[in-house]
């Protein structure tokens, strides 16, 4: 007699995920996770009592595993967003082209209070100052990752970089109420570790 393979919670996040990358999220099924897995679906059963809070478990499961920065610098956590939706384009989707439920942050952002932290300190901003910059640069990065995962635009990281520094510049202008060209380069200068 040959033991049961044991399947775990993880185990099930991580077939839903792949068949979401594979096929789209509208292939998310039980039957076709079970499929990933070479098993049943009895094990999905156990651990998730419907496809509807399995899929709530893959929401926050995705974020923590594909969209968790740990960089230093604004820059890089903008370009590994917009990197993750033109690499993940089905998983960016599930993410982020779903309908809310009423009262559903309209973009989740695992690494908000960070963001804010390094905006305040490095720019010299009060925290409301950050997180409304923090918010522009959100909605741009949004907006250019629908773009990207659509297949409507398609950049390089270079010109994605291009343009996040462009945008970083105008943002710099507006929230430090840069007068000049030579304010503007020495606040760059400031953001050095940020933009670079």
């Amino acid at each position: 007699m040959s033991a049961r393979k044991r399947i775990f919670k993880e185990d099930i996040l991580s077939a839903g995920i792949r068949v979401i990358q594979k096929h789209g999220a509208e292939a998310l099924t039980v039957r076709n996770i079970a499929g990933e897995l070479g098993c049943s679906t009895q094990p999905i059963y156990s651990e998730f009592r419907n496809l509807d809070a399995l899929k709530a478990a893959l929401l926050p499961y995705a974020e923590e595993k594909y969209l968790r920065f740990s960089f230093t610098n604004y820059k890089s956590f903008a370009l590994a967003f917009l990197e993750f939706a033109q690499t993940q384009k089905e998983l960016f989707k599930f993410l982020y082209l779903r309908k809310r439920k009423n009262g559903e942050k309209i973009i989740e952002d695992v690494n908000y209070d960070a963001t804010v932290k390094l905006l305040s300190k490095n720019l010299e901003m009060t925290e409301k100052q950050a997180k409304d910059m923090h918010r522009w640069m959100q909605y741009y990065c949004y907006t250019q990752g629908v773009m990207l995962a659509t297949d409507y635009r398609d950049l390089s990281l270079q010109e994605m970089g291009k343009e996040l520094t462009e945008l970083f510049s105008i943002m710099l202008r507006h929230y430090k109420a840069v007068k000049s060209e030579e304010e503007l380069q020495n606040w760059l200068e400031k953001a050095r570790n940020l933009i670079i």
